[in-house]
């Protein structure tokens, strides 16, 4: 996934030009690469323009088109919904959250890579197994070359840690220490945020990885996906805990107000304004925070080396192995409907080689897919919180990589948002998702009950 980068819906307009690559006799071949931009994060536009330039360097019979699409996450794949019902106005690559793989591939909207792969070095040298498998199908292919992974945890102010006379460092055990840190700043500090997380449906996958599963997979056994009897599950203690957390932050005003909870850019809020003024003491977000500061931020924070800290999500109760993590990423994928495969093919070995992958993690912070990036001085000298998140991988969990995952992703946002405004309680709504369930899987059979 990543990045939680949030964002209303936006009315968007069919992009002129839009469509699969085509030859033209007055300019040779076209490939469009759809890819999304906010303005406070151009990374992913500034490592596209820098291969845009050495591709159509390299090939001269080549343009590559770059289109845009303002917005968050959720105003980017309707975008990409649209273009993608034909093959004349579907781009020939773009840029592709992990969790949709496996629902286009299903969909037959995405080329495998494998043959081509195999004969690219630096897949087999640079890309450890572990990064390979983000965008592997159902079907074992291979269909997606990765630009990042992630990992995720809990970022603490440490100025508002001391005012409250919390310690620093702050090493918490248990979802109860979270939650006592967080009353303490509410009692000692009135008018900062104790604790933020993303609960809402206008954050997407955001509220789903970064906050419910987070909290789903801290706890005993918990899972959306029973990988031994193959089915989804239904609820349960563990969902029911989970919300109960989400409950509880809220309910007893922990969590950001109710008109920021469901601001889409609450991202920027957290970030850009009630850190660095004090005003946020917890946030639970992932290992690319950190780079909202850096001096090439569009708000540089020069202290927040200083200023802030960063722990591991416990699990419930200190379970074994006493903390969890979840990871996504990001990859760049080939459309079906391309009609120049090889080129286009071409094209994700340049925007994926190690000095646009350096350029991209350097700049949103994100953990390295490619190995010579990871072990690169550079990578490491801007971030000191780089070598902690990227250690998480040892606690790590994955999405459930199947082609009902989004349908299910948005069932657990509408039973989060009834948490967070109060309109069900957590057993009320792990009831509704239960319920729901059947519909978004494929049937009853495909459900276990809990």
């Amino acid at each position: 996934m990543k990045r939680a980068l949030a964002g209303s819906l936006l009315l968007l307009t069919a992009v002129a030009g839009c469509g699969a690559s085509q030859d033209t006799s007055s300019s040779g071949k076209e490939l469009e690469v759809l890819y999304k931009v906010e303005p406070t994060w151009p990374h992913l536009e500034k490592m596209l323009g820098n291969a845009k330039k050495q591709y159509e360097a390299a090939h001269p019979g080549v343009k590559i088109k770059l289109t845009p699409v303002q917005g968050n996450n959720e105003a980017y794949y309707t975008k990409l919904a649209l273009l993608n019902r034909s093959p004349d106005s579907a781009p020939d690559l773009y840029y592709h959250d992990t969790f949709q793989v496996n629902a286009d591939v299903a969909a037959g909207k995405l080329a495998p890579l494998d043959d081509y792969l195999a004969k690219w070095p630096d897949w087999s040298t640079q890309f450890p197994d572990s990064v390979k498998q983000a965008a592997k199908g159902g079907d074992g292919k291979i269909y997606g070359v990765p630009i990042s992974t992630d990992t995720r945890g809990l970022w603490y102010q440490k100025d508002v840690f001391a005012k409250a006379g919390l310690p620093v460092p702050w090493e918490p055990k248990t979802w109860n220490d979270v939650l006592t840190a967080a009353r303490t700043i509410k009692q000692k500090l009135p008018g900062v945020v104790p604790f933020s997380m993303y609960s809402t449906k206008i954050h997407g996958e955001a509220s789903t990885m970064q906050g419910f599963e987070m909290l789903l997979y801290g706890t005993p056994g918990g899972t959306l996906y029973d990988e031994t009897q193959k089915k989804w599950v239904a609820g349960g203690k563990n969902f029911t805990d989970a919300l109960t957390f989400i409950n509880t932050i809220y309910r007893e005003e922990l969590g950001p107000k109710q008109a920021d909870a469901h601001n889409s850019k609450l991202a920027d809020k957290n970030n850009y304004e009630w850190f660095p003024n004090a005003k946020l003491g917890i946030a639970l977000d992932g290992a690319w925070t950190g780079a909202a500061w850096k001096p090439t931020s569009t708000k540089p924070w020069p202290e927040w080396k200083d200023k802030m800290g960063w722990t591991a999500m416990p699990t419930q109760n200190g379970e074994a192995p006493g903390a969890v993590s979840m990871s996504g990423g990001w990859v760049m994928a080939m459309s079906a409907y391309t009609k120049n495969k090889q080129e286009a093919f071409d094209f994700i070995t340049t925007a994926t080689n190690k000095e646009n992958s350096m350029t991209y993690s350097v700049g949103t912070g994100d953990l390295a897919a490619r190995k010579d990036v990871a072990a690169d001085p550079k990578y490491n000298a801007e971030n000191p919180s780089i070598k902690f998140f990227t250690d998480l991988a040892s606690v790590t969990h994955y999405r459930p990589a199947f082609e009902a995952y989004p349908k299910v992703s948005a069932q657990v946002q509408e039973a989060m948002e009834a948490v967070t405004t109060g309109s069900q309680s957590p057993e009320e709504a792990t009831a509704s998702y239960a319920k729901a369930l059947p519909s978004a899987v494929g049937g009853p059979d495909k459900v276990l009950a809990r």
